[in-house]
């Protein structure tokens, strides 16, 4: 075979060879590597900017007005803010700023906002003068900041005027207050555990319990400062209470702390709406 008849040969066996490669690297390698080439890129690309949060100056205006002792300014504008930006970041912050305005208003006696003026008349007690105003008689004995449950005629109250309902989100752990339709404060809870099914359950406050172990404690009672405080719910069965003093796991219950517990206590009556959502 002729010198010229082999590198014939080689040469178009070269370009077969070389052919089938460019048509393997056009239909295989490079659009794998066009791939990796693609999520390399995506793994290197800088992180977005966050947007700018548009509900910060509004909740630091709320907040200047309380640093400034507004606090009815301060009330306002945290109640206008969480209308206006439930979901913000700030939420929680200014959920905790306004239970706390609203909690000091309630047992302020400096502070009338919300509360009727009575005088004490002959044959009255903080329980008869707390069923007249359907209130509860340690509510009345906080408010106005009393030593002793005796009274005398003609001193001065406060009465406050509440129309609460509380909201227990199972999903978030909190018990929630509302007064007259509006956000007054939210507690948090060391556990949250309904009987029955997971869905919504309308109930109410059927009884207030101030118990020192098994016994009903009642106000005024020498040992009634140290007592457990519990909140029996209607029909379904549950039991807002406050973390029992002895160690051990939480009771199938919604567990407040305790003095979350003795707060709350003061602020609903028998009958009170409850919703477990």
């Amino acid at each position: 075979m002729s010198i010229f008849r082999i590198l014939t040969i080689l040469v178009l066996v070269g370009l077969i060879l070389g052919g089938s490669a460019y048509f393997a690297y056009e239909l295989f390698w490079k659009p794998q590597q066009l791939d990796r080439d693609d999520q390399a890129a995506k793994l290197v690309q800088p992180a977005p900017t966050p947007l700018p949060d548009s509900s910060r100056p509004a909740y630091e205006k709320a907040m200047g007005l309380q640093q400034s002792g507004d606090m009815e300014g301060a009330r306002a504008a945290l109640a206008e803010f969480l209308r206006g930006y439930p979901a913000s970041p700030n939420a929680p912050a200014a959920k905790s700023a306004l239970g706390e305005i609203n909690a000091g208003r309630v047992f302020s006696p400096a502070d009338s906002a919300n509360k009727t003026a009575y005088a004490v008349t002959r044959g009255d007690s903080l329980v008869r003068i707390a069923a007249k105003f359907k209130t509860n008689a340690e509510l009345i004995f906080r408010a106005n900041n009393l030593e002793t449950i005796n009274l005398k005629i003609g001193q001065s109250l406060l009465i406050p005027q509440l129309d609460t309902n509380l909201v227990v989100d199972r999903k978030a752990g909190t018990v929630t207050v509302f007064n007259q339709g509006e956000f007054f404060k939210e507690y948090p809870a060391a556990s949250v555990k309904i009987p029955g099914g997971s869905g919504p359950i309308k109930t109410k406050v059927a009884d207030k319990l101030a118990l020192q172990g098994t016994n009903r404690v009642p106000f005024g009672d020498k040992s009634y400062a140290g007592s457990e405080r519990w909140l029996m719910l209607g029909t379904s069965g549950a039991v807002i209470r406050g973390l029992p003093a002895a160690e051990g796991p939480a009771p199938a219950d919604i567990i407040l702390s305790r003095p979350d517990m003795e707060e709350l206590f003061l602020l609903v009556s028998q009958g009170t709406p409850v919703t477990i959502n």
